[in-house]
């Protein structure tokens, strides 16, 4: 019984994580990471793209047939409650990933 609290627990704070953190922290990395490289301005614009998509998904799982949606529906679960913080996250890494190896092939910054 109390595994099934905390899951449920752990489930509602990367909701609210991905809903409210997240955004503040794009926020301030946005302003923040401006002047910082080409593999920060990646990392944001990653995550930022990665956020947004996620935000779509959840919409739709969290709109598609609510009636239904029971403890057992993992892909959906994960979709509602996990996509925009995990997401963020992997977009995050991809985005610093590719335009770090845009920047290591270029060093000269495209001059």
């Amino acid at each position: 019984m109390a595994q099934a609290t905390v899951a449920k627990m752990m489930g509602r704070l990367a909701l609210l994580s991905g809903l409210f953190v997240v955004p503040v922290f794009l926020l301030w990395a946005g302003h923040q990471w401006r002047y910082k490289g080409a593999r920060m301005r990646g990392a944001f614009w990653g995550g930022l793209i990665a956020h947004s998509v996620a935000a779509l998904l959840a919409t739709g799982a969290a709109l598609y047939r609510p009636a239904e949606w029971d403890g057992g529906d993992l892909w959906r679960g994960f979709i509602g409650f996990w996509s925009m913080l995990v997401l963020f996250a992997i977009g995050a890494v991809a985005g610093a990933m590719i335009n770090g190896r845009a920047d290591r092939a270029d060093p000269g910054g495209g001059e």
